[in-house]
């Protein structure tokens, strides 16, 4: 018969450490984010993939729902549905991304991270991010790419590196704020 290894107290508390900052950090994280893309599709108006469809405060958040809706849910303007699940939809990715993220810095760098090292690791996380998500994954899945041209396309790798500096940032003050 196989022993298995029950996890300790102390092993079970740090779990949840690093899945309540993950959770915190990525919300953090991912509101830094939407509030840089939605200033830059404001201040940029450049045309989108879309006829007719100039970047603007509210292209970066209809676009996320467009990826898996259609492009009937990319708007130039505001639409309360397009805007709701947007942004719905990216702070759910948000969190699990921040849990993700923030379990891989404390595997890398312990528990009570240095920030200068959690904020650059962050920022190769996010850049990671953007390859894998936005460059392989949605690219690849839309015709037309209403995501990576609702913003100009070097927003999102700053957008993403901020993403990443963010998370780390906010995961090291907690993780260092916590008694494990």
């Amino acid at each position: 018969m196989e022993a298995h290894a029950v996890p300790t107290l102390r092993e079970s508390s740090r779990a949840g450490t690093v899945v309540r900052t993950g959770a915190i950090a990525g919300l953090a994280a991912g509101m830094m984010m939407a509030m840089w893309q939605m200033v830059v599709g404001a201040i940029a108006t450049e045309p989108t993939a879309v006829a007719g469809i100039d970047s603007s405060f509210w292209t970066p958040v209809t676009a996320i729902p467009s990826v898996i809706l259609g492009q009937q849910w990319f708007h130039g303007s505001f639409d309360s549905g397009s805007v709701f699940l947007g942004l719905m939809g990216h702070m759910m990715n948000a969190i699990v991304l921040g849990v993700i993220g923030v379990a891989s810095l404390v595997a890398i760098l312990g528990t009570k991270p240095k920030p200068v090292a959690a904020i650059m690791l962050g920022a190769l996380y996010g850049l990671l991010l953007e390859v894998l998500i936005v460059n392989l994954i949605v690219n690849n899945a839309q015709d037309v790419h209403t995501l990576y041209t609702s913003t100009p396309e070097w927003s999102w790798w700053a957008a993403h590196a901020m993403f990443g500096m963010t998370l780390g940032l906010v995961a090291t003050v907690l993780l260092r704020r916590s008694p494990d």
